[in-house]
């Protein structure tokens, strides 16, 4: 799954390097909080807003000029552009 996010990145025009941190970052996240990739992706609507300005884990999701926080969002967006997840809009 994960490698399909970085493949999903690439096909929309972002650099290679930021595709593979990018998905490193997720990975580095769910090992941090425990999380297997299923539960991200189960409950992505409500983790993502904890890593955002005014969040819980808004400090982990600053670090690295914003990287965490992007490749959250990037996520999600890769989630609902292949159907694995519903927009909230």
């Amino acid at each position: 799954m994960l490698k399909d996010f970085e493949n999903w990145l690439l096909n929309n025009n972002y650099r290679p390097t930021t595709a593979f941190d990018y998905q490193g970052r997720i990975e580095r996240l769910c090992r941090k909080e425990g999380y297997t990739l299923s539960h991200l992706i189960e409950n992505i609507t409500s983790i993502l807003p904890e890593y955002e300005i005014n969040g819980k884990q808004s400090a982990y999701g600053k670090r690295s000029h914003t990287s965490v926080r992007q490749a959250l969002r990037r996520f999600k967006m890769f989630l609902i552009s292949n159907n694995l997840i519903e927009s909230a809009n």
